[in-house]
């Protein structure tokens, strides 16, 4: 990977299938807010940054050479997505989506921090899922030293009561919230999860009260490698009901079936399907 030393900072170079705007703004990641004229701030677990992207590159701050294999894992920089869009671009059926979705790059995230993420996110928006998070990391979270908050540790987490869960927003997932920390502060190995295949992995994670089917595959996306994961929920079922069955809600297993037919990466692709759902309502006049 090619890259330049700056102040405080560091430049990647020409990297290919990467808008930084989709990647932070599509729903997969609650952490990032865009900062005008500068980029897009987030914090991963204790790591506040500031990304901006000129073309091809991105400069992250603050970043030293010894960061850089963080980044590269978290923005997934060694696949190739360049191979995974033109397959895409090429489909007959879901070529149509790129226009809306090129450069989505899913983020790898810390799988506590992802699995607290999406029990909060159930039933919820976008802004009020972060809004929640924002809370949740001053209220048991260390603080930097620019000000952010890390995401609390589970042991943090795991000592909160359901009614300051509440006080933040949490609502009737404060309870699970609190589970599951102590869960995983008693020594559960969510990184196991990475090594099994996806049926068993899904069936683990659903054992965790306050997780569904969306939600799992949500943890299993976007932080434990299983790319084949393909969370469904209101605009997915619109987007292959159209796509793939003239409108018409098909039967499990003919879903299963147009899912599994996108091969290894199908929860990339399914990130291209559900950004174009989103961006061109697709569906939604039909429902």
């Amino acid at each position: 990977m090619n890259y330049s030393l700056i102040e405080n900072g560091v430049i990647l170079h020409n990297i290919k299938c990467f808008n930084l705007d989709l990647s932070c703004d599509c729903g997969q990641a609650f952490r990032w807010k865009h900062v005008e004229g500068e980029g897009w701030h987030g914090v991963i677990g204790a790591r506040s940054a500031l990304l901006r992207q000129e073309g091809s590159d991105i400069m992250i701050k603050p970043c030293s050479k010894e960061d850089i294999p963080f980044w590269r894992y978290y923005l997934d920089l060694d696949r190739d997505y360049e191979a995974i869009e033109n397959m895409v671009a090429s489909d007959p059926v879901l070529g149509v989506c790129m226009e809306k979705a090129s450069g989505i790059r899913l983020f790898n995230q810390p799988p506590f921090e992802a699995l607290i993420s999406f029990i909060i996110s159930a039933n919820n928006n976008i802004k009020r899922i972060s809004g929640i998070i924002a809370r949740l990391c001053e209220l048991c979270g260390e603080k930097l030293s620019d000000g952010a908050y890390a995401f609390p540790t589970p042991e943090a987490i795991a000592d909160l009561t359901v009614e300051q869960l509440s006080a933040i927003g949490a609502g009737y997932r404060s309870p699970y919230i609190i589970d599951t920390a102590r869960r995983i502060a008693d020594g559960y190995d969510l990184l196991a999860l990475k090594d099994m295949p996806l049926f068993d992995a899904r069936k683990e994670l659903l054992s965790f009260k306050g997780v569904g089917l969306k939600v799992a595959d949500c943890v299993l996306l976007f932080s434990l490698g299983h790319f084949n994961a393909f969370p469904m929920d209101v605009w997915m079922n619109r987007a292959m009901d159209e796509l793939y069955f003239g409108g018409k809600r098909p039967d499990k297993k003919q879903l299963e079936q147009a899912i599994n037919a996108l091969g290894e990466y199908s929860g990339i692709v399914q990130q291209y399907i559900f950004h174009y759902a989103r961006m061109t309502k697709l569906g939604v006049a039909k429902k």
